[in-house]
C-alpha cells in the first residue's frame, strides 16, 4: 500500500520532490504551487504543535500530496479520511483533491498530522488510546479533523440527547466502521480532550501526556494529575454535555407546545396592532368630523 501511494497510480503520474532543511514534500507536478506553500508553512505549523504539546520534533517528515483520489483511497480505505500519518515512517499523506472543500485547509491538515507524528514520537502506541490521539490532534490543530463530515449535523449533540454516546473504552484501539459512528468517535475524542483543557488547563493535559510517555496507563496518569479515574472523569464530561444540551432537549420534547405558544403570541400581537390601527382610524375620523363641524359653525 505504501509503495502504491508513493508511486501514485503505479507511476502513472509524474512525481517531483522538494527537499527543504526540515521537510520533504513529494508531489505530482501540477501540485508544485501547493507543495511550495506547504513547505513554507511547515516552520510555523511545527512551532505551533511543539508549543501545544511541549515537545520538539526530532526528525524531518515526508509529506506526500496526492491529486488522484482513487490512488489515495487504495491506502486510506475509508471514504471519510482526507489525510493520514504513518508516524513510524515520519510520513504524512494528504488527499489534495479534498483540500478545496470547506472546512479543509492544507496548512491546518499539516498541523493535525504533525500532531500525530509528535505524539507517537514521544508515546508508545500501546500507551496512547486512539480517542486521545485523535482528540489531542484536533485540539492542537485548532479543532481540525482529517475526515469529511456527512450530511448529519452535530452527531455528538444527537448522541447526548438520545443517550447513545460511545464509551471511551470502546474507542481505545479502533474507531467504528459505520460512517456516523466513525464521525461520532472523532467528535467525542475532541469534546473529551477539550473538556480536560477547559476544566483543568492545558498544563494538566501535557502532564497526562508525559505520564503516558512513562508508559503509565491513562487511568494512572489521569488520577495522578486530575484526581479522578477515567470512569469518573468520563461521567463528569457526559454530565457537562447533558447540561449544555438541556435546553435543546426541552425544546425537542415540547416542540408542539412551543410552536402553539409562539403562534398564539403572534396572533395576539397581530390583534393588538389591528386594534390600535382601528382606534387610530376612528380617532382620526372623529377629529375630522369635529373639524368639519367647527368649520360649518364658523361659516354660519
Amino acid at each position: 500500500m505504501l509503495i502504491l501511494i508513493l508511486a501514485v497510480s503505479s507511476g502513472a503520474a509524474e512525481m517531483e520532490e522538494y527537499h527543504g532543511p526540515d521537510i520533504t514534500v513529494r508531489y505530482e507536478v501540477p501540485l508544485k504551487g501547493a507543495a511550495m506553500r506547504l513547505a513554507s508553512a511547515y516552520g510555523a505549523a511545527r512551532s505551533d504543535i511543539e508549543t501545544k504539546l511541549g515537545w520538539r520534533l526530532q526528525r524531518s517528515p515526508v509529506v506526500v500530496l496526492v491529486r488522484d483520489h482513487d490512488a489515495f483511497q487504495e491506502s486510506a480505505r475509508n471514504t471519510l479520511v482526507t489525510a493520514f500519518a504513518m508516524p513510524a515512517r515520519d510520513l504524512i499523506v494528504i488527499d489534495y483533491s479534498r483540500m478545496n472543500r470547506v472546512p479543509f485547509d492544507l496548512e491546518d491538515t499539516l498541523r493535525h498530522e504533525l500532531s500525530h507524528i509528535l505524539l507517537h514520537q514521544e508515546i508508545d502506541a500501546s500507551s496512547l488510546p486512539k480517542w486521545l490521539d485523535e482528540g489531542v490532534a484536533q485540539w492542537a490543530s485548532g479543532g481540525m479533523a482529517d475526515i469529511l463530515r456527512t450530511g448529519e449535523k452535530d452527531l455528538l449533540q444527537q448522541a447526548v440527547l438520545s443517550h447513545r454516546l460511545i464509551a471511551l473504552d470502546n474507542l481505545a484501539s479502533t474507531f467504528p466502521a459505520s460512517p456516523n459512528e466513525f464521525i461520532l468517535a472523532y467528535e467525542e475524542s475532541k469534546s473529551f480532550t477539550e473538556y480536560i483543557v477547559k476544566k483543568y488547563g492545558e498544563a494538566k493535559l501535557r502532564l497526562i501526556l508525559k505520564g503516558l510517555k512513562k508508559n503509565e496507563t491513562f487511568e494512572q496518569t489521569a488520577y495522578d494529575n486530575l484526581g479522578l479515574p477515567l470512569d469518573k472523569l468520563e461521567e463528569k464530561w457526559k454530565d457537562s454535555l447533558s447540561k449544555e444540551n438541556l435546553w435543546i432537549s426541552y425544546a425537542a420534547d415540547h416542540l408542539s407546545w412551543l410552536l402553539f405558544f409562539f403562534a398564539a403570541l403572534i396572533s395576539i400581537a397581530g390583534y393588538c396592532v389591528a386594534k390600535r390601527r382601528m382606534k387610530n382610524y376612528r380617532d382620526d375620523g372623529d377629529e375630522q368630523v369635529k373639524e368639519d363641524s367647527d368649520d360649518q359653525s364658523g361659516a354660519d
